[in-house]
This record gives C-alpha cells, sequence and structure tokens, in this order.
C-alpha cells in the first residue's frame, strides 16, 4: 500500500507500519493522508486527521464522488462542523460533525484497505 501525507510517501504491506505512518502528526496535531492499493490510483481514501479525530473518504473510481464516514461521537454537536486540513497550508475544511470517526476507527478501514481493495466495512459509510 502507498500512503502520502502533507510531506512524504511510504510503501509497505506492514500493519504495523501502516499504523506508525498513520500517527504521524504535523503543527497541531494534524495530517492528512491519502490511502492507494497497490500502484493504482482508484480506489483511493483520504483520512484528514486532528488529534485523535478523523474524517474518512473512500473513493471507488474516478469520477464516483465516493463515500464518507459516518460518525455519532458525543461531544460533537450535530449540525456543526470540525475544521480538517487537507493540506499543510492553513485552509480549513469544515466536516460536518456526523461524518467524524474517531481515529481509532481510520486506522482500522486503513488496516482493511490494505489487504483488499473493496469499501472498508469496519465503519458505517454515506454514499455521496
Amino acid at each position: 500500500m502507498k500512503i502520502e501525507d502533507y510531506h512524504t510517501v511510504y510503501h509497505t504491506t506492514k500493519l504495523s507500519d501502516i499504523e506508525v505512518a498513520l500517527r504521524k502528526r504535523y503543527r497541531a496535531g494534524r495530517n492528512s493522508f491519502w490511502l492507494f492499493h497497490g500502484g493504482n490510483k482508484f480506489p483511493a481514501i483520504n483520512i484528514m486527521v486532528i488529534g485523535n479525530l478523523a474524517y474518512i473518504h473512500y473513493f471507488p473510481e474516478e469520477r464516483h464522488p465516493g463515500f464518507a464516514s459516518v460518525g455519532t461521537l458525543p461531544g460533537l454537536r450535530s449540525g456543526e462542523e470540525t475544521d480538517f486540513f487537507l493540506s499543510s497550508s492553513d485552509e480549513p475544511l469544515g466536516v460536518m460533525n456526523e461524518a467524524v470517526v474517531q481515529f481509532s476507527d481510520a486506522l482500522q478501514v486503513a488496516r482493511e484497505f490494505a489487504t483488499s481493495p473493496a469499501l472498508p466495512e469496519s465503519i458505517k459509510w454515506s454514499e455521496l
């Protein structure tokens, strides 16, 4: 699996290496990862993280709007947004709290994706 973050590219098949890569954070505890299965551009997964919160987006193929993670985290107000950062710039991307999950869920999604390019089943998804 290929994992790209703000500044680094990893190539690995080991589950332990996947976790190490996804735990990397830059300032303010944030990062964004693109996961690719093998050398293919699709399917792909984007995981944006800030601290222990994550937003996950699965793109099955080119031109498909994809699937967004579904979250119900206590402490996040329904109808409001959490700011994530798709790039290392300071331009936030507001994500509805209903799509925010725990980082541990993102790790599980990445582990599943490492073994199969299919939509991971460990979380609920909303097709866009």
